[in-house]
């Protein structure tokens, strides 16, 4: 764990170094947020998906304080601090020990603290009052609270992680991110597509399971400079 999050520490400093590489009034600071359509991905869900199950996402929320650096005149470091809501909904059929049929629902939740960084190229077009942009970058998490429910013949149970005989969960999670968005004055919005490079769980049984995110961001960014 301590490995890990020096990584992240790492990450940070990465980010602050190439915020102060840049003169003061080149770096802009804003709050961003919006929606998280979360799923999970890879071979154990597909192996799920081929045994009946039905792999269902989640809409959840994101919200972070996103910082802009130029860096030329249409190339800008992007890089946010932020707390991000990931999960997964899993429906399926349970049958018990006398082979009784019971419909099942898993509803998975994982809330991370969220460090994506991003190389944003905006696309020059004079005679738009917008600002079109892409990028790409990656990023690093670490769950700060997650769980599961259960909901198995109409009663509901809750879980946790770490609780003893169900999968843990991996203490942290590197991803990449792909950004396309616009910008109007001080005002953007942003759909950003991100997976997982390294498994949400650590467990030698469930080994290949990454989240998959589609999120919808709009953002503003303050009138002074940092």
């Amino acid at each position: 764990m301590k490995t890990k999050v020096y990584l992240l520490v790492l990450l940070l400093l990465l980010l602050v170094a190439g915020l102060q590489s840049q003169t003061l009034s080149q770096v802009k600071l804003g709050v961003i947020g919006g929606l998280n359509f979360a799923n999970f991905s890879g071979d154990d869900i597909e192996d799920l998906d081929d045994a009946g199950y039905d792999i269902e996402g989640r809409t959840l929320g994101h919200i972070g304080i996103i910082g802009n650096a130029t860096v030329s005149q249409n190339l800008a470091l992007q890089g946010e601090i932020a707390f991000s809501m990931n999960g997964s909904k899993w429906e399926g059929t349970y049958y018990d020990e006398i082979w009784l049929e019971y419909d099942t629902t898993w509803k998975h939740s994982i809330n991370m603290l969220q460090v994506p960084v991003s190389a944003i190229y905006t696309v020059n077009l004079p005679e738009l009052a917008f600002k079109p942009y892409l990028g790409a970058g990656l990023s690093a998490s670490i769950p700060i609270s997650s769980g599961f429910s259960v909901e198995l013949g109409g009663q509901d149970e809750d879980f946790d992680y770490d609780d003893e005989n169900f999968e843990e969960l991996s203490s942290f999670v590197l991803g990449y991110q792909l950004n396309l968005g616009m910008e109007y004055d001080k005002y953007f919005c942003e759909l950003r597509y991100e997976r997982s490079i390294t498994p949400v769980f650590d467990n030698k049984y469930i080994d290949d399971v990454f989240y998959k995110n589609i999120k919808l961001l709009v953002g503003f960014r303050f009138d002074s400079n940092f």
